[in-house]
């Protein structure tokens, strides 16, 4: 080990000795730095350190990232130049050479990315220090961006028995009279399962919903918020395009308050409704009762129908965690693809020379963070003709290359971590788990291929 560490020592003096690591240091200095006063002009302090955050975040594994590759040099010129020979003379496996030189990367990198994620956090923690525009701001700044929410949905309903119901009846009336012997009973009983769905997702006017969550494991002080999440589709809406409707949320029954909330929401956006953590009842289950009505005075009811897409279209929201800590888990997802990285370019680098293992390693890299986009843009070719042909071969081409290519956008929290949402435990150790093995096996590519390279010659 100490051989190996020796290595790497050598290769983080080398790496702040060359011109380009000090360029990436600046670059992300005056990102993380001068950001914030470039967003002195916004209007609310919140979205001024989403903004913040956003952009600091991603570019900071950007640059890193970047900079992971070219410290790969430092191998290939000792390679280029012979002094690698002189290495070489000395009892040194050729193994360990190749694991310092990675380690060195790895280090100087980790610790370029866990400054700049101590000044994220404390320019984030600054940014809130300005006087907010409104309470709504202020409101929003701490609970629902700096902070780690975890959401729940609503508590699943089961409409089989309401489509045995509708079978039933409609098979007694003779409603499958002409089409008995062609009917197939269960794709029906599923249809009248889904149209019933939607039914309870749909509000005509004047009608009322109600919605239960369990499991809302936060903490009940009347001090303490909880958010209301929604998204709805509004038909025969208002010129104005404002959705006015009223909401109840609490259980008296089981000894909560019940709190009314008079909404004018823009219609087919999200909105979250602030409601006092005591609207949770003691068994942690919360009721929310949705009236399409109007209900300020003077203002006309237009006769709006109120249509959730999915019950993933509400959902409530409490804080389970702090901003640090979520920040942390995030920047330990970052680390991780950036550990990867450093291996695949030192592997780069003991095949080929610098200039082809820089190109490869950014092909690599793109394709890594692109994945999720080029498997997204695959469904929206035609299934037919040459289209359906060129879809079929490109698909092939996908699951062959991201066989061994890792996908990056499985373990990118930044936009959960930007929205106040928990970047759970659970996702950070999938991602230690999947990339580390990743890690090990290109790794272990790499310190095979080194020691069966002839150090003597060039690549090319």
């Amino acid at each position: 080990m100490g051989r190996i560490w020796a290595i790497a020592r050598q290769t983080i003096a080398e790496s702040l000795r060359m011109k380009i690591a000090l360029v990436f240091i600046a670059f992300i200095l005056v990102l993380v730095v001068g950001l914030p006063f470039a967003l002195r002009k916004e209007d609310s302090v919140s979205s001024a350190v989403q903004t913040f955050l956003s952009f600091s975040i991603g570019g900071v594994e950007f640059f890193l990232s970047l900079l992971a590759i070219f410290l790969s040099r430092s191998l290939s010129e000792e390679v280029a130049g012979g002094q690698i020979l002189t290495l070489m003379a000395k009892p040194i496996p050729r193994w360990q050479f190749v694991v310092g030189k990675w380690l060195g990367i790895v280090v100087l990198v980790g610790a370029l990315l866990g400054t700049s994620g101590a000044a994220i956090y404390g320019t984030a923690r600054w940014m809130a220090t300005r006087p907010p525009r409104d309470e709504f701001d202020q409101l929003r700044l701490r609970d629902e961006i700096l902070t780690a929410r975890h959401a729940v949905p609503i508590t699943p309903i089961d409409f089989s028995e309401t489509a045995e119901r509708l079978f039933n009846e409609r098979l007694e009336s003779g409603a499958y009279e002409d089409v008995i012997e062609k009917l197939d009973k269960k794709k029906e009983k599923a249809r009248l399962r889904k149209d019933a769905e939607q039914r309870y997702r749909t509000l005509f006017p004047l009608e009322s919903r109600v919605f239960d969550f369990e499991n809302v494991r936060c903490d009940r002080s009347p001090d303490r918020t909880i958010q209301l999440r929604y998204k709805a589709e509004v038909w025969a809406y208002p010129m104005d395009e404002v959705l006015r409707a009223e909401w109840f949320v609490g259980n008296p029954d089981l000894g909560t308050p019940l709190y009314q909330l008079q909404r004018r929401d823009v219609i087919n956006r999200y909105h979250s409704l602030f409601v006092p953590a005591n609207a949770v009842a003691p068994d942690r289950s919360l009721r929310a009762q949705l009236y399409n009505r109007n209900p300020f005075e003077g203002e006309p009811q237009y006769g709006n129908t109120i249509s959730f897409t999915s019950f993933g279209d509400i959902e409530v929201l409490f804080t389970v965690g702090t901003f640090g800590g979520n920040l942390a888990r995030q920047l330990t997802m970052v680390m991780c693809k950036l550990v990867l990285l450093a291996a695949f370019a030192v592997m780069t680098v003991c095949v080929f020379s610098f200039p082809v293992a820089c190109l490869v390693s950014f092909a690599f890299l793109a394709l890594a963070t692109m994945s999720g986009f080029l498997n997204d843009s695959l469904i929206h070719f035609e299934d037919e003709g040459v289209y359906w042909a060129f879809k079929k071969f490109a698909e092939l081409l996908y699951t062959v290359a991201f066989f061994v290519i890792p996908d990056f956008s499985k373990y990118d929290g930044t936009s959960m971590l930007v929205n106040g949402r928990n970047v759970t435990l659970r996702w950070v150790l999938t991602a230690i788990s999947n990339l580390g093995l990743g890690t090990i096996g290109i790794g272990l590519a790499a310190c095979l291929m080194f020691q069966r390279r002839e150090v003597a010659e060039t690549s090319f």
